[in-house]
């Protein structure tokens, strides 16, 4: 493959990564939204409920969702964290992150230039730098789909638990 390609399949894989990892934000996003909503009026059902001295059952059935909607809140807010480089996969691989910020900004400007210049100097450590930014670019891409995807189904057994409780 000529030089051309590898720098059009690099660009096209690094943009739908970052594509990826917007759009499960998003989703997350959307979860939290709803859940919060949810919360909101459920609160004031609650207090309504004691008040007018509502059954115990429909009281904890809105307990029960109220609690699922916290979870599946919290847990989609996790995945919306900023991501890190994390794993036995990536302490045993011995790749330093040297292209990402988060991994850099601990290094002294000298560390920094001598990394990125090693870099820059041999072709094959430019595109190994590439390949492993990507591969675990990926690797965290798919630990956050899968809290978000959590998060999704600890809602929808809240909705189906307080329907059945």
């Amino acid at each position: 493959m000529d030089g051309r390609g590898i720098q059009t399949l690099f660009r096209t894989l690094s943009r739908n990564h970052y594509n990826l990892l917007k759009m499960v934000d998003n989703k997350a996003g959307i979860i939290i939204t709803i859940n919060s909503v949810i919360i909101s009026l459920l609160m004031g059902v609650l207090f309504i409920g004691i008040s007018t001295n509502k059954s115990n059952i429909e009281i904890h059935q809105i307990r029960f969702l109220i609690t699922s909607c916290v979870l599946s809140m919290t847990i989609a807010l996790i995945s919306m964290l900023p991501h890190r480089y994390l794993g036995k996969k990536f302490k045993n691989s011995g790749y330093k992150g040297t292209l990402y910020a988060q991994n850099f900004s601990r290094m002294t400007l000298e560390d920094f230039r001598s990394n990125l210049y090693n870099v820059m100097n041999s072709g094959y450590n430019l595109y190994d730098e590439m390949i492993n930014d990507l591969y675990f670019l990926g690797q965290y891409i798919s630990h956050k789909q899968h809290l978000v995807m959590t998060s999704f189904l600890v809602f929808i057994i809240g909705l189906i638990g307080a329907l059945i409780i």
